[in-house]
Order: C-alpha cells, then structure tokens, then sequence
C-alpha cells in the first residue's frame, strides 16, 4: 500500500505509538525505540507524540535515553521534522480513534498506549479498538493505576490496589506532590501505602517519574523481569476477577508491547507454542512431566543445541536444556527434564532476533 502522508511515507513496515501524557509515556517508548531501531532498515517505529530530542545527537555530553526539552517539535531520522500533534476528544476514547485514524492512512500497526486515571470513556475505547480496519485493529497498552505500575514489576512482583500515582493537593489549579516516601513532608506522607512513586521511593526504585528525564534507564536491563512479572500480575487478576481490565486495579499489559518491540514473545504454563515455518512444523509445551517437544512434519525434524535453554531473569544467565543436536521422526515426542526456580523461564531461540518464553506455572 502506497504510504502518502508524513507517517507511512516509506516501504518499512510502519509501527506508531500513541502515547497518553507529555512526557512519562513518550519518553520512555522513545527512548526504547532509539535503542532498538535506529539503524533499523526494515521498520520504522516512534511514538506520537515525540519528545524533544537534542539535534546534535552524537555531542559528548549527551546521554541517550534523557531527553528533555519542551513541546513536542523535534527532528527524526528522516529528513523532514515531525510537527506536534495535537489529539482532541475525551480520554482514552481519543487516542485509540487516532490510533484508528492512521491505521487507514497506511500505519501497518498502531498502538494506544493510556491509564485508567479517571478517564470516563473506557468501554467506548476498548470497542473502538476492536474494529477493523482492512484486518487491522488497534492495540491498546494500558495501566491501572497508572504506567508507574508496570515500572514498578521490573523491580518487585507486587499486587496491590494503589489509590494514587502520586498523592498530593491541588492549589490554583495547580497539583503540589507530597513527595511521598522521602519524609519531606511527614504530616501527608503516605510511605507508599496510597501512591506508586511514594512506594518506589520508600524502597529506593526511583525519586520521579513526571519530569523531562526518560524512565527508560532505570529499567532498561530488567525488561524481562518487567514482562514476566506483568504476565504473572494478569494471571492473578484474571483468577481474581471476570471484570474488564479497565475495571481492575492492579492490572497491565504494556508488557505486550515491549515484548513486541524487543523481540521477546511470552507463552503461559501448559499453553502449546506452534511453529510452523521454513519447512518446519513442530510444538513444544511446558508441563509437569518437564519441556515436551513434537514433531509433526512428514519427515525429521533437527533440534539444533542451544535452540532451548533455561533463562535465570534474576542473575541474567542461560543453560542449555538439550547439550547436544534432538532428531525427531514423524509424530515423534521428546520429553526434556526441566524443574524451574521461580526467577527462571524456557527460551526458545527458533526466529532470528525474536525469542519465545515459556513462563512457569503461577500458584496464588
């Protein structure tokens, strides 16, 4: 499809994410975008709207990933700057129809990334989100309470309610924090029983989130803690309550869209992964009984060493499951002994730059 505006101008394969928000949002998907396809020649991926980014990107003194600055007005990879966008409409019902909007201009795949807050179009935006747009639909990343949750799970698994991203008063219009956490105000602090940032700063996670500095960095090396903690923290709402997600507190799944982003696509216990491409066809599933593994092409299968592994999300390690090359016959299976340790997760290795992870079984 001919790409005719601004957005979906090139032959790549188009990804835009709209962001909720100024800075917290924005900040941190550029920030991830700038890591992992900058030089990328086959996809174009930024967020909308765009942070400021310095224009002399290689100066000594700058430090990818802290970005600040002012409006949204800023020069890309590409030879024309991208204008700020201005997104009207009630929220999150606004962002997901502009998500929609440039689906039909050309945009290969659009996500909304937005809170729960206390947005009054929730429903709409979730049916929004499910229409159609010659097969595409828009993804929605979304947090309850807030993005601060979903940062959070790459330090700790927690499961807990919090009433407030930050508490704090309104005075002329204006919110003045509490700084809960610090002590600095000991009369309204609430030591992170009611707030998100006040919890983080009680353990020492992070002092800020709502500033012109990315929030990138400080999670940047426990991404897949964060994606397995948030696919553990879904498992647990989903036992708890049927309610829809944007009823629930705590829930998130931007876990889906960085996994999306880094290449790192996640399975549960006892659900089958089927791969089914260049020639092969063949499944692996977690299980009591350890890692089973079928082939289901007509003719053998080769398991090469090192294609499934033990991957240590805690000491950042990895050990082969197989130590030498598996043949599988036809309809053959081959049970693989695998007790995991509750900070380990199956890797599977099967599509260059892309790795599946097979998560334990979750006991609550």
């Amino acid at each position: 499809m001919a790409r005719n505006n601004e957005n979906t101008r090139h032959s790549k394969y188009v990804i835009r994410i709209v962001c909720e928000g100024e800075k917290t949002e924005p900040l941190f998907f550029t920030s991830l975008c700038d890591l992992y396809f900058k030089d990328c020649e086959d996809m174009d991926v930024r967020t909308i709207p765009q942070p400021n980014i310095p224009q002399d990107e290689e100066a000594e003194n700058y430090s990818r990933g802290n970005y600040k600055g002012k409006k949204r007005k800023t020069k890309t990879h590409e030879e024309n700057p991208v204008e700020d966008v201005v997104i009207t409409g009630t929220p999150p019902l606004k962002w997901v129809q502009y998500a929609r909007q440039i689906l039909s201009e050309g945009v290969d795949e659009s996500w909304a990334v937005y809170d729960k807050d206390e947005h009054p179009k929730h429903e709409e935006a979730l049916a929004e989100a499910n229409k159609e747009i010659e097969g595409k639909k828009v993804n929605i990343a979304f947090s309850s309470r807030s993005f601060e949750y979903y940062l959070l799970l790459h330090f700790e698994y927690i499961y807990y309610p919090f009433d407030e991203t930050e508490c704090g008063e309104r005075i002329n219009g204006n919110k003045h924090i509490f700084e809960c956490g610090t002590g600095k105000n000991p009369d309204k602090d609430c030591g992170g029983r009611i707030c998100i940032n006040g919890y983080a700063r009680s353990k020492g996670y992070w002092l800020q989130t709502k500033s012109s500095d990315s929030t990138f960095p400080i999670v940047k090396d426990k991404l897949i803690k964060g994606i397995i903690n948030a696919c553990r923290l879904r498992a647990e709402s989903d036992a708890n309550t049927e309610e829809p997600m944007y009823c629930r507190n705590p829930y998130t799944n931007v876990d889906v869209l960085v996994g999306r982003l880094i290449g790192k696509m996640t399975i549960c216990y006892d659900t089958p992964y089927n791969y089914n491409e260049h020639g092969s066809n063949w499944s692996v599933q977690l299980s009591n009984d350890g890692l089973r593994i079928t082939n289901h092409k007509e003719g053998r299968e080769l398991f090469r060493k090192g294609m499934f592994s033990i991957y240590d999300w805690e000491n950042n390690t990895k050990k082969d499951l197989i130590e030498k090359p598996l043949l599988l016959d036809n309809n053959c299976t081959e049970v693989i002994p695998c007790e995991l340790m509750p900070n380990e997760v199956v890797v599977i290795g099967a599509v260059p730059n892309k790795e599946i992870l097979l998560l334990p079984k979750f006991e609550f």
